[in-house]
């Protein structure tokens, strides 16, 4: 039998699942990895490998001793690498995919194109267009970040996904580039968040909670110190992958926190 190849929308869709399964998931038993086996017409086992085979480029795991599978190909790695330099084109590109299989996208119609490959029909009207790629970033956001952080605000532990936010370090309106990387990514309560949003608290070089004066002019207020005060100086739980990046958690030290 002749082995066949990965093709590119293959890759896409198997490193899409690989961001939004936890790490620890990617077994055959999987019931999204044998959903996307069945969609693309390859062995549960292939799909968990190939998942294994991204988690094998993965510096964070590399930092925690976890080294993955070592039979990943070339195709692999530059699909990897692709798609970490160029999260807004490749992520929205692999949830485009990823959608299909589940139907319509929010009554956006998918069909077939001529070359039997699918497509979105946005009926030539560019801003259509432009509402459902920034409907996918976000969808591919959040479903990263909530899925990296165990469904947990990464402050005080919140486990109700209704009242989780996948919150950005460098804010949505001022990084077009950074809109859908999980590495500008943290999982925070809707208190949290909007804590962090507003510059109230942020994160240090270790990743500990650092209050910032604004905050601390409402204290000895119960609700301020039991909200915010009591996790001073206390570490963020860490996602299991795409852990914040240090550069973008000083952006938003040095440009958004009341410090």
């Amino acid at each position: 039998m002749t082995r066949r190849n990965w093709q590119r929308e293959e890759l896409l869709l198997a490193l899409n699942l690989y961001c939004r399964i936890p790490f620890g998931q990617y077994h055959h038993r999987n019931p999204e990895i044998i959903k996307l086996s069945e969609f693309i017409d390859r062995s549960p086992d292939a799909v968990a490998m190939k998942l294994s085979n991204f988690a094998s480029f993965d510096p964070y795991h590399h930092s925690r001793g976890i080294k993955g599978l070592q039979n990943a190909s070339q195709a692999d790695r530059d699909i990897w690498n692709e798609f970490n330099s160029n999260w807004d084109t490749l992520a929205v590109e692999g949830e485009d995919l990823y959608l299909r299989l589940v139907g319509d996208l929010n009554g956006t119609k998918i069909v077939a194109s001529e070359s039997n490959e699918m497509s979105l029909q946005f009926s030539g009207l560019t801003e259509i267009e432009r509402q459902v790629k920034v409907r996918l970033g976000q969808s591919f956001f959040r479903k990263v970040i909530l899925t990296s952080y165990g469904s947990k605000c990464c402050v005080c532990g919140l486990p109700i996904p209704e009242l989780l936010i996948a919150s950005h370090i460098v804010p949505w309106s001022d990084a077009d580039n950074l809109r859908v990387n999980p590495h500008n990514g943290l999982c925070l309560c809707v208190l949290h968040d909007k804590g962090f949003d507003r510059g109230f608290f942020t994160l240090g070089e270790d990743y500990e909670v650092v209050i910032g004066y604004a905050l601390r002019h409402y204290l000895p207020n119960s609700s301020v110190h039991n909200g915010f005060k009591i996790y001073e100086g206390q570490i963020i739980t860490l996602p299991d992958k795409f852990i914040p990046n240090q550069q973008f958690l000083a952006i938003h030290r040095n440009n958004y926190f009341l410090g």
